[in-house]
């Protein structure tokens, strides 16, 4: 049932994603470039102690060359990387947008029931906190997601060029990080869903203790907001 659920969620999300897929294809190039310039720069790095042969034996020619060599990947690197945050807030921002406008549509159709059966500061926090923080997440997702795995991948290659006994003995051992990383994920899930119940709940108290305020019949209210959100810690 809950795998249902999240396939339900990876697909509706995969929706969202497709009208921006060439931006998406983009990140991914820029990813594959920034990650191959940050780990051919250790490389060259090693290529250059080379050529400190001992004192007064340097090969200045080469080392010099090296260096450029250096310093022209690490502005690529960093032109890449910007280009890949920009690419990566474009998307965010289209996708935030997008669901924004889906949602305050479907809010117009929902019945009056549904209206008064939930508060407003609920109302809003998922339409607007849930999305931004949905949205963070998505780009959080993008800048390290692409990055991460195109590093795995070359850093696992150019290790199994130097050892290949040391390389498998570094995947056997990181599934451990995995397990340790579903808990701590779906943990954070549950106490995301208390933080965004307590938000909504939070903010439609204020709203109704300002407009209860100005009408001078706010003081319970406002008791109430500190007995509920600050004597409970």
């Amino acid at each position: 049932m809950k795998k249902d659920k999240k396939q339900k969620t990876l697909q509706r999300i995969m929706e969202y994603m497709k009208p921006y897929r060439f931006l998406i294809f983009a990140s991914l190039v820029l990813a594959v470039i920034s990650v191959a310039l940050t780990l051919y720069v250790p490389i060259l790095t090693g290529q250059g102690v080379d050529c400190i042969i001992s004192k007064g034996n340097v090969d200045f020619a080469r080392l010099i060359s090296i260096i450029k060599t250096i310093v022209i990947c690490i502005v690529l690197t960093a032109a890449a990387q910007w280009l890949m945050n920009h690419v990566n807030n474009q998307i965010t921002y289209k996708i935030g947008k997008d669901l924004r406008i889906q949602a305050f549509e479907h809010l117009q159709k929902l019945p009056l029931s549904y209206v008064d059966a939930h508060s407003s500061g609920d109302l809003i926090s998922r339409i607007v906190t849930d999305i931004d923080q949905f949205t963070d997440g998505l780009l959080l997702g993008f800048t390290q997601l692409f990055s991460g795995i195109i590093t795995i991948i070359g850093t696992l290659l150019f290790m199994f060029s130097k050892n290949v006994w040391i390389t498998l003995m570094i995947i056997v051992l990181t599934p451990v990080s995995f397990f340790v990383a579903k808990f701590i994920s779906s943990h954070s899930f549950q106490m995301f869903r208390a933080q965004s119940d307590a938000r909504g709940r939070q903010t439609a108290l204020i709203e109704e203790m300002i407009r209860k305020s100005k009408s001078g019949s706010g003081l319970w209210l406002r008791k109430s907001f500190f007995r509920t959100f600050c004597c409970d810690q």
